[in-house]
């Protein structure tokens, strides 16, 4: 695309957040290594411009990443948080990410990508899209690979380990452990020009892969915090004991259902049984696994008539208008069928059928998005904790076995 540091880019508004970056990483960098016990490798990079690919645990990877970084960048983010009234005017003034609807294939952000690397800058990107919420890092997108072959710059894959229990998705509180972080290749432009794009996921995949359960057997280390059960029944909906969905509830250190299931989750990331009986498993890893194909075979078996699978009350319908602001339709009851997503408030029923929901995502631990086929874009707020995830999990589930009828 151009010799290395050659060009400079004209972009407006590119001096300054320059300077912001670099004043960020000079003011931030003593704060997040005392908060987080993180350690990291500054990354020489051969090739400009480049793009970082990192997998992804905290709302502050952003920053950690960075660190390593000298050179500015210009990240990838949620489009939630361009939605933040004065906030929002504030970080695009500073720092001008780029907005990403979930949910929503956007072209829009492609061709930022694009304009901005054509000027010279670098870009930080999630290749997740989303914090994990077992600790395993999630499946790539496989537009990755076609984005960064059409880009026809530099890789970079960047991997940050112990995110997860230093701030588990699913959790309201930081634990303090240990969090590492580093480059672990660099792609040349001439490489990915070699590659296929299959070739370029599963080196993104691979390089970004971490699984802090097994990080946890080789090296144990505690992370220590208050109330580490809460709100991990946002994660875990499905009772292994009773087979309930939003039974289980997390309080202080305990996870429980009213079945009788009761178990501790401990600073190592693990669960025991507070009567000395073995745990039914050992990890949320190991939980969300079993759930996952629980819901699979569910849905295989339910009747052909329409039923609600599950539902949850005080859940509030927004319209997204991308990268400016929400418009609250309603608040109520929602409700999730082997056909339909519905929404029931005092005034109105807003029903949306699956087969026209074209996709469903999560931002934060508890916020469900969805996107449908005309377009629009949609967000379900909750008043009390409840899961997203298995509606994202019912939803994928129904959408799979309707193709496999059809």
């Amino acid at each position: 695309m151009f010799a290395d540091g050659e060009k400079r880019s004209t972009m407006k508004g590119y001096s300054r957040h320059q300077w912001v970056y670099r004043a960020l990483r000079f003011l931030m960098g003593p704060y997040l290594k005392h908060k987080f016990q993180y350690t990291y490798e500054e990354a020489k990079v051969k090739h400009r411009p480049y793009i970082v690919l990192s997998n992804h645990n905290t709302d502050w990877d952003p920053f950690l990443v960075g660190l390593s970084f000298p050179d500015p960048m210009y990240f990838v983010a949620s489009d939630h948080i361009f939605r933040w009234g004065l906030i929002s005017k504030i970080i695009k003034y500073l720092v001008s990410p780029i907005p990403r609807i979930k949910a929503n294939k956007e072209v829009e952000t492609v061709m930022q990508i694009m304009r901005r690397l054509n000027d010279g800058a670098n870009i930080c990107i999630f290749a997740e899209g989303n914090r994990s919420f077992t600790g395993e890092t999630g499946q790539i997108f496989l537009s990755s690979g076609k984005l960064i072959k059409r880009c026809r710059a530099a890789l970079v894959t960047y991997r940050l380990e112990g995110g997860y229990l230093s701030s588990p998705r699913w959790a309201k509180r930081l634990r303090r452990g240990k969090m590492s972080g580093r480059m672990i290749r660099e792609y040349s432009p001439e490489e990915i020009a070699q590659m296929s794009v299959d070739e370029i996921n599963a080196a993104i995949a691979r390089d970004l892969y971490v699984n802090a359960d097994a990080d946890q057997q080789k090296n144990p280390v505690a992370y220590i915090g208050k109330n580490l059960a809460e709100n991990l029944e946002t994660a875990l909906y499905l009772c292994p004991r009773c087979g309930q969905i939003n039974t289980l509830t997390g309080r202080g250190n305990t996870f429980s259902c009213p079945c009788g299931l009761k178990l501790k989750f401990t600073p190592f990331g693990r669960f025991e049984s507070e009567d000395g009986t073995p745990p039914p498993f050992s990890t949320v890893l190991e939980w969300s696994r079993w759930q996952s194909r629980q819901i699979e075979e569910r849905v295989r078996h339910l009747p052909p008539h329409p039923e609600v699978i599950t539902s949850d009350q005080g859940q509030s319908l927004y319209r997204i208008h991308r990268a400016r602001k929400n418009t609250l339709l309603g608040k109520g009851l929602l409700k999730l069928t082997s056909q339909q997503l519905i929404l029931e408030s005092k005034d109105k029923t807003w029903v949306f059928p699956l087969d026209q929901i074209s996709d469903m995502a999560i931002h934060g631990s508890m916020v469900l998005v969805f996107s449908t086929t005309d377009r629009e874009t949609f967000e379900i707020k909750t008043d009390h904790p409840r899961s997203a995830l298995k509606y994202v999990e019912l939803f994928k589930a129904l959408k799979s076995s309707i193709q496999e009828e059809e």
